[in-house]
């Protein structure tokens, strides 16, 4: 009987891997959704991405219902990406969170809020159910409340798939700071149409600040269209003086000329849309023709420029 080659012994094996997940330790940025997720990963310096859709009822807003198929999912999948010192960084979808703006509380650079600052202001979230994180904004901060039984079955999909959860971000959120960046130069004030799956929001920014984050219901192209612009002119009454107004729209490719009449060239609005950098490519050509959503592809855009 032959004996197995030195690099085929068991044991070293298993030592070469648990060595490789101390040393090669790595983010792994993954965006979920009501379809599936996304995953990106750092491959000898090059990102990989892949879409990988849920098996049916696993995973409905963030919430993961069936917590061992998730995390046998990505355990599956992290093995396949040959990440051994892979740690999660899971950006959740627009309908797992809530948020407000907090006057006052970013001008000293505070990254984070205590609960019990939170005592005294009206927020849409029970502080007692809620995990509480939060971004400054000027002199300003976004507070985002998840509910904490979502955060705690993360951490138990990430614990059935044997991977440290090493952050969590929202989609909105992610993409917000992403949206900033890419529309710096652009010193008007700036109108967000998100259309993520069925949910439709409209946030309006002046100074960078969001004042206004408008979820619309009805699902119907011209009606949503006229009640945007009443909400945009409702917005722009409050200032005596507005300033000029930029477009961002986060839809998907084949819907962006439905959409683009909600930008009024007539009174000088404009679309500030632009390509996105590419900075991860298709792990195989099966990925090739699925493309993350383009709220998603902001929000992964703000993880990579962070995580990396």
């Amino acid at each position: 009987m032959p004996l197995p080659a030195l690099g085929e012994l068991p044991q070293l094996t298993a030592l070469s891997l648990a060595w490789r997940r101390l040393v090669d330790v790595k983010p792994v940025l993954i965006a979920v959704n009501n379809r599936g997720l996304v995953c990106c990963w750092d491959q000898g310096g090059r990102w990989q991405q892949c879409v990988v859709a849920w098996p049916d009822g696993v995973c409905l807003d963030g919430v993961p219902l069936q917590r061992e198929a998730v995390g046998e999912l990505i355990a599956d999948l992290i093995f396949d990406c040959d990440c051994p010192g892979a740690e999660l960084v899971l950006c959740l979808p627009l309908d797992a969170a809530s948020w407000c703006v907090v006057d006052g509380y970013g001008a000293d650079g505070s990254p984070r809020l205590l609960p019990q600052s939170l005592q005294a202001v009206e927020l849409p979230f029970d502080l007692a159910e809620t995990y509480i994180t939060s971004c400054p904004v000027q002199d300003a901060l976004a507070v985002v409340g998840v509910p904490r039984s979502l955060i705690q079955g993360w951490s138990e999909v990430a614990a059935l798939a044997d991977l440290p959860l090493r952050r969590v971000d929202w989609s909105l959120m992610a993409a917000q700071r992403a949206l900033l960046q890419l529309t710096q130069a652009w010193d008007g004030d700036l109108a967000w149409f998100v259309l993520e799956e069925k949910s439709l929001h409209l946030v309006l920014f002046r100074e960078g600040v969001p004042e206004v984050d408008h979820a619309l219901e009805n699902l119907d192209l011209l009606a949503c269209q006229r009640e945007i612009r009443v909400c945009v002119a409702a917005w722009q009454a409050r200032a005596a003086s507005p300033p000029a107004l930029g477009w961002w729209l986060s839809v998907p490719t084949e819907q962006v000329d439905d959409w683009r009449p909600l930008v009024d060239g007539a009174v000088g609005e404009c679309c500030l849309n632009q390509p996105l950098p590419t900075w991860a490519e298709p792990s195989d050509q099966a990925d090739a023709a699925e493309v993350p959503s383009a709220l998603q592809q902001l929000a992964l855009l703000a993880l990579h420029q962070e995580e990396r």
